[in-house]
């Protein structure tokens, strides 16, 4: 981990808002520890909110290797009992997938007018089912760090820039790292000249009262399903717990994300989305890297 001084969008100030709880499940998993104090933080100029320190790359790679496999959903469900093999298999369900194209698929649709679109790169993509059938005529591409085996028609690349893809799409996978601003200008500069980039992200506050509610409910099965772990999580800084999703987007910080990436933004929304753990607010940014 690396604490930072700054936003890491836009280099603007922050100011602490709150003390968080690492989640027992990422502690361990990523550095072998019990669950430590980080700092939540606001930035003054785009509002962006996230955890500090930061994730590194090396984190990253301990936290997402083999994701959702066997493995992992054994080692998360020690931890928190409500991470199922059900629960697991839902989230990359089919069904989940058609769920997610119904929603982007539209979106691009009107915003793409009559570009053609020969191929695709899921970038950060998991197996790259989000990109199946999502234009047609496009073939997909997947580029993650997962290492997990791709789904069947995807190629996997492990160089984003080969495939020269005309979209590359980023979906739900900037609330998990720790420097979106790093990541967004790689794929601006991997996308071929006047490529297209689509971001995506959930659109979260973490003071949220259903979200806080929520908290307080899982703090609550934990103490009394996982008793090892009470001494760790009956603490205030639970209440605001650091877990997969360490960075809090809204419209106007993705936007500015783009544009502090190096890239010009096209067009850019919000819509909701339905799921497995219940409806969830989803904010877009559609650019270019000219």
């Amino acid at each position: 981990m690396v604490e930072v001084r700054n936003c890491v969008i836009c280099d603007g100030e922050i100011r602490n808002l709150k003390r968080a709880l690492v989640a027992p499940f990422m502690a361990r998993r990523i550095w072998n520890r019990d669950p430590f104090c980080v700092d939540l933080v606001s930035c003054d100029s785009c509002g962006f909110i996230f955890y500090n320190p930061r994730l590194e790359d090396a984190d990253l790679r301990r936290l997402y290797e083999d994701y959702r496999l066997e493995k992992y959903q054994r080692m998360r469900h020690s931890f928190e009992p409500w991470y199922t093999e059900k629960f697991n298999a839902d989230l990359a369900s089919s069904a989940s997938y058609e769920i997610r194209r119904s929603k982007l698929a539209p979106i691009l649709r009107r915003n793409l007018g009559a570009r053609k679109i020969s191929r695709i790169l899921d970038h950060g993509g998991d197996r790259g089912d989000l990109v199946v059938g999502l234009l047609d005529g496009a073939q997909p591409y997947v580029y993650d760090i997962s290492g997990v085996a791709t789904a069947r028609g995807v190629i996997s690349t492990n160089d984003p820039a080969a495939c020269r893809a005309d979209l590359i799409i980023n979906s739900n996978v900037l609330e998990h790292v720790g420097f979106p601003r790093q990541i967004v200008s790689e794929i601006l500069k991997a996308s071929p000249n006047g490529g297209l980039v689509y971001l995506e992200v959930p659109c979260e506050f973490p003071f949220g009262l259903s979200r806080v509610a929520r908290r307080i409910a899982q703090i609550g099965i934990v103490t009394i399903t996982r008793p090892f772990l009470a001494r760790h999580v009956l603490r205030r800084a639970s209440f605001y717990m650091m877990h997969e999703h360490i960075n809090y987007f809204s419209e106007h910080s993705l936007a500015t994300l783009m544009r502090a990436s190096g890239g010009t933004v096209i067009s850019a929304g919000s819509y909701v989305s339905s799921g497995r753990a219940g409806n969830a607010d989803m904010a877009w940014c559609l650019g270019s890297n000219c």
